[in-house]
């Protein structure tokens, strides 16, 4: 399978995944503030975590956000030289 292929195929498959997690972790980021209750922030912290959806997610999406990340770099570089 081609680098370019294998970049695509899995950023469009875990994009869902890595927008659920950056917009989470967005809102953790106000977690001092005040902004939300203790129970907003107990949910936003298990979606974050993963936990309240599945107990290995966090390890697959962590496992395909490395493999966009590896597989751009490649990619850059071949096209660059």
């Amino acid at each position: 399978m081609k680098i370019r292929k294998l970049h695509r195929i899995t950023a469009i498959t875990f994009a869902p995944l890595f927008i659920l997690l950056s917009a989470s972790g967005c809102a953790l980021l106000f977690r001092k503030s005040g902004l939300y209750s203790k129970e907003v922030k107990s949910f936003l912290v298990s979606v974050h975590t993963w936990e309240i959806i599945a107990p290995y997610i966090g390890i697959i999406s962590g496992l395909g956000l490395l493999t966009v990340v590896i597989s751009g770099i490649i990619i850059f570089f071949k096209r660059n030289a």
